[in-house]
């Protein structure tokens, strides 16, 4: 990896422990980041204010010992197959760069030139309704033909908007809220297959935790890096809300799936619609707005008995197995079986305790 000596100096300065506001702060002193690193020793004070005098000379010390620090954190990103961005690079997206709060430094695995694409968010709360999760799996297999898809990294929602991508084109950018050390485990394996496939963004360096004020950041940049922002499932305070009011402050299209009323897991899908977010049931209704067509797909192929359970689940929204039997006179154990196929064909969904819902 080749950097320039601006690069370097966030690189640098990026690696240690300090807040995001002491780094800024710091960066404030001076007219560059090179600055920074050719008269550190006289931040002393700063640092004094800052209560890390230990800091300070362990930083100082890096810098006497002719490269080998540096060539050792280049090495380390090497070895685990990241590529550092500092906010002076050229790759770094232009949405954050005049952001006070935007990272110093990005660090990406995968692929650098989705950065440079449309860029649509969809998000999703953890308790997303099941039927919410495998409508916008499909909504998200179908959009990722026209945008790159960007969303976060949590079980629910995110994960959802992850697999229909990568059923799709694989366009797809993950964002997280903390440094690569912070992925959930339940999900590591996913993520791998999102940096194989797409590109995963850490605004942080590798062993940073995920606090609260980090969410807030991570679904302000989702926001801010994206063309419109879709909410497949929100509760009253769902963090999915937070990127939906930066959607609206930055005048980007908002979008929401409908949920019934009184539902705990949609409330705050509702309320975005009725404060004028697009109500939101396909795909086509996204690319409407940005004046793209959809995509025509291979019609699923039914038998007779197949399309009369479908044609039915269609008009009801959704019934009980033995609901379904008694309604079309199929027996119980072949309307299972039946059930069975049109998940698989994806066009059914099970919603728990012998109910089922059509996609």
């Amino acid at each position: 990896m080749e950097f320039s000596a601006q690069e370097k100096s966030y690189i640098w300065l990026d690696s240690f422990p300090l807040s995001d506001v002491q780094k800024r702060k710091i960066l404030t002193v001076f007219d560059s980041a090179v600055d920074v690193v050719k008269n550190f020793s006289s931040l002393k004070p700063l640092f004094d204010e800052f209560s890390e005098v230990e800091l300070f000379e362990k930083m100082q010390a890096t810098l006497k010992n002719d490269g080998g620090y540096f060539s050792r954190l280049l090495d380390g990103f090497s070895v685990n197959e990241v590529t550092p961005i500092p906010i002076c690079s050229k790759a770094y997206p232009n949405e954050w760069k005049a952001e006070s709060d935007a990272p110093i430094v990005l660090y990406a695995k995968g692929d650098l030139s989705l950065l440079k694409t449309d860029k649509f968010c969809i998000v999703g709360s953890r308790r997303t309704a099941n039927t919410a999760l495998k409508t916008g799996e499909k909504l998200a297999e179908e959009l990722s033909q026209k945008f790159t898809l960007l969303t976060g990294v949590a079980d629910g929602g995110d994960t959802a908007v992850i697999e229909g991508a990568l059923k799709g084109s694989k366009k797809l950018v993950c964002l997280l809220a903390g440094g690569f050390g912070s992925i959930p485990k339940g999900n590591f394996a996913l993520m791998k297959t999102v940096e194989q496939n797409g590109l995963l963004l850490a605004p942080n360096s590798y062993d940073t935790p995920v606090r609260s004020f980090l969410y807030e950041r991570r679904n302000k940049l989702l926001a801010l890096l994206s063309v419109g922002v879709l909410v497949i499932g929100a509760g009253e305070k769902s963090g999915a809300l937070v990127t939906a009011k930066y959607a609206k402050e930055y005048k980007k299209p908002l979008f929401a799936f409908p949920y019934p009323p009184l539902s705990s897991v949609g409330v705050g899908c509702n309320a975005l619609i009725k404060r004028g977010a697009k109500l939101t049931e396909s795909a086509g209704d996204i690319l409407e707005h940005f004046g793209l067509e959809v995509q025509p797909k291979r019609a699923v192929e039914l038998t007779e008995t197949e399309e009369k359970v479908w044609q039915y689940l269609s008009e009801q929204g959704e019934a009980h197995l033995t609901e379904i039997a008694q309604a079309l006179g199929v027996p119980p154990y072949k309307t299972s079986a039946i059930l069975s196929s049109l998940e698989m064909k994806g066009i059914v969904v099970k919603l728990g305790a012998n109910r089922f819902s059509a996609v």
